[in-house]
C-alpha cells in the first residue's frame, strides 16, 4: 500500500496550482484577502467533515493528545494560512507558473536544511552533491521560467 502515496504525492502536487489560481479567483471577486481566506477555510472544513464518517475519524482522547504535541506541531496552520493569503495575493500578479516554481523552490532549499538536521522530528538525511544539484535545478527553473 505504500506504493499508493506517491500518486497521492503527485495529486497533491497538481492541486498546488489549481489551489493558487482559484484562492486567487476568489480575492479577485471578494476583495478582501482575509474574507476569501475565510471562504477557503469554510469549504476546507466542510469537506473534511463530510469525509469524517468514511475516515473513521474519533475524537476520544484528542485533546489529550493535542496538548502532548511539541511546539512546532501548530506552526503547520500558520503555515497554510500564510500560503493560503500569499496565493490569494500574488498569483494573478506573478502568474500560476512564476508563484507556484517559487514555492516548490522554496520549498526544495528548506527541505533539504531540514532533513539535513533532522528538524522537527524528521529522520537526518545528509547533504549529499545530488540534493545540492538538485535545489540548484530548482533555483534554476525559476530562473527559466521568469525569462519567459
Amino acid at each position: 500500500m505504500q506504493w499508493l502515496l506517491y500518486p497521492l504525492a503527485v495529486l497533491a502536487g497538481l492541486s498546488n496550482p489549481v489551489q493558487s489560481a482559484s484562492n486567487a479567483g476568489l480575492n479577485k471577486t471578494l476583495g478582501q484577502v482575509v474574507l476569501a481566506a475565510l471562504v477557503i477555510y469554510g469549504v476546507a472544513l466542510a469537506g473534511l467533515l463530510a469525509c469524517a464518517p468514511f475516515l473513521g475519524v474519533s475524537l476520544r482522547g484528542v485533546g489529550g493528545k493535542l496538548a502532548e504535541a511539541p511546539w512546532w506541531a501548530w506552526v503547520g496552520g500558520l503555515c497554510n494560512l500564510c500560503f493560503v493569503l500569499t496565493a490569494a495575493l500574488c498569483t494573478q500578479k506573478i502568474g500560476s507558473a512564476m508563484f507556484t516554481v517559487t514555492v516548490a523552490c522554496s520549498a526544495v532549499v528548506l527541505s533539504i536544511v531540514l532533513d539535513r538536521f533532522g528538524v522537527m522530528g524528521l529522520e537526518e538525511h545528509p547533504i549529499t552533491w545530488m540534493r545540492l544539484l538538485g535545489g540548484a535545478m530548482a533555483v534554476g527553473g525559476i530562473a527559466l521560467v521568469s525569462l519567459s
